[in-house]
């Protein structure tokens, strides 16, 4: 019988990420990379244990990343002002400058500004020069436009190994993910958006939605039925932990 071949770790975090995200629909709360970690070394009950004890009660966690972007992002400002509702935005660096203002607005409103990259960059297998130019040159975009220094990463399309994790740590950055994907960026309907939203609803939860990176129409046209409906169920949406 020929050996086994052993997965890079790299790989294993991945798959563990699938298995927390299947104990976070049972138990909620915030999906991170430590979770990842102890799905891979203590299997998924141990990270199901950290999401449980990560809950917030009657609270929700709404992230908008690939932003700012013109109209979208003050749209979305505006909705979360008129419900009375606190999120995490996770800029593009190389997006920050040239809509400063927006994140200024946002910071004034009293929502919280994370770092997702200078340009949507893969945080695996870089080098350190590598990492430094994505999130490092971000953090300091985002220290310039808004006073604020980010403490919470969130790495496109969910993808990072612990290398990148070690660094962001350096950094003093925690690595955050999701419980809620809505797929926002894949479809222009806002009735099937705010559905899955609404339908993912729990204790802790963490929404992926966004402002940039394409057309947003249907997130903003959703954004006001979930914040709504949501509201009216007794939910409280609140800046993520660790941001």
């Amino acid at each position: 019988m020929s050996e086994r071949r052993r997965l890079p770790r790299r790989y294993l975090v991945v798959a563990a990420f699938v298995f927390v995200v299947a104990a976070s629909e049972r138990f909620g709360g915030p999906l991170t990379v430590d979770a990842l970690r102890g799905a891979v070394s203590s299997g998924t009950e141990a990270a199901a244990d950290q999401l449980r004890d990560r809950n917030a009660r009657g609270e929700i966690h709404l992230t908008f990343d690939d932003g700012p972007t013109p109209g979208y992002t003050a749209e979305i400002l505006e909705l979360l002002d008129r419900y009375d509702a606190e999120a995490v935005f996770f800029p593009i660096g190389e997006q920050v400058e040239p809509n400063a203002a927006l994140l200024e607005r946002a910071v004034d409103d009293g929502h919280r500004l994370g770092n997702h990259t200078w340009a949507h960059d893969r945080l695996a297998d870089l080098t350190a020069w590598d990492f430094d130019a994505a999130v490092g040159r971000t953090q300091i975009a985002v220290e310039r436009a808004t006073g604020t220094v980010p403490t919470c990463l969130r790495p496109p399309e969910g993808v990072i190994d612990d290398a990148a994790v070690d660094m962001a740590a350096a950094e003093g950055l925690t690595v955050e993910m999701w419980t809620v994907d809505p797929l926002d960026w894949q479809t222009d309907d806002p009735d099937a958006i705010a559905r899955r939203v609404i339908d993912g609803a729990e204790d802790g939860a963490v929404v992926l939605l966004h402002d940039g990176g394409g057309g947003r129409d249907a997130t903003v046209d959703a954004l006001g039925t979930i914040l709504r409906e949501l509201g009216r169920d007794g939910y409280r949406f609140t800046v993520l932990p660790g941001c």
